[in-house]
């Protein structure tokens, strides 16, 4: 429930004309929505531990992530 909070806020903040802000929430909580940051977050969350199982990187920090060299790599 709280990424359906998020996301009414988000779309409050950014959409135009909603008519109807509870149909926004209901809607959010039956399919699962996220606001976009969470998405984003999601998503590099999901690319790091595919490529630290892939052996690319081995630690994050941030918007840093460090390569197996010991490199440091602004994502």
């Amino acid at each position: 429930m709280p990424g359906a909070i998020t996301y009414l806020k988000e779309a409050l903040r950014t959409w135009k004309g909603i008519k109807s802000p509870e149909a926004v929430f209901v809607g959010a909580c039956k399919e699962g929505r996220k606001a976009e940051a969470q998405q984003a977050e999601s998503a590099v969350k999901d690319w790091f531990e595919w490529a630290r199982k892939q052996r690319i990187v081995i630690a994050m920090s941030g918007e840093v992530v460090y390569t197996a060299d010991g490199e440091a790599m602004a994502l």
